[in-house]
């Protein structure tokens, strides 16, 4: 069970963030900028605080494209950031913090699809083979590990300056 728990998660983690990961590099979407007018701190349905800001939404051109665009982020009042409209998750953020984020997600996703994997040949009797591919499996785990604090130094960085 856990091995097909591994393989539909992983690539459903992979495929995900993946998506997420071309636009935070400007691969897919629409980009734009968000000029910030207010921001408040909002309660979801699982009553975690969560800051969302609102403001003119132009696109690269220029040209306004909405007057009241709604994003959840951490940013000043009279601020611009940078923006991309996704096809399935809306307004994201873009920069530096965005992918390495995503980036460090994919690599999880691909980390949980490669222990599927692994669990999926030691249950078909493939022991040799799954040896083999579990040797492979440090390789991501460093890299989950080393996006992770690359990514907490860049959310220290930005509120700190």
């Amino acid at each position: 069970m856990a091995a097909l728990v591994g393989l539909v998660f992983g690539v459903v983690l992979t495929g995900y963030c993946g998506l997420m990961l071309a636009g935070a590099v400007g691969l897919s979407g629409t980009s734009g900028r968000l000029h910030v007018d207010s921001c408040a701190v909002v309660r979801t349905y699982n009553n975690k605080p969560t800051t969302e800001c609102h403001g003119q939404l132009l696109s690269t051109g220029g040209r306004l494209i909405d007057t009241d665009a709604v994003i959840e982020a951490d940013a000043r009042i009279g601020s611009t950031i940078a923006v991309r409209d996704q096809p399935l998750t809306g307004l994201e953020t873009l920069g530096f913090r965005a992918i390495v984020g995503w980036a460090t997600l994919t690599v999880m996703g691909l980390f949980v699809l490669a222990f599927g994997i692994v669990s999926a040949l030691t249950l078909c009797g493939w022991g040799v083979a799954a040896t083999a591919g579990s040797r492979y499996i440090a390789a991501p785990a460093a890299a989950v590990g080393a996006g992770g604090l690359i990514y907490l130094l860049a959310v220290l960085y930005e509120h700190v300056f």
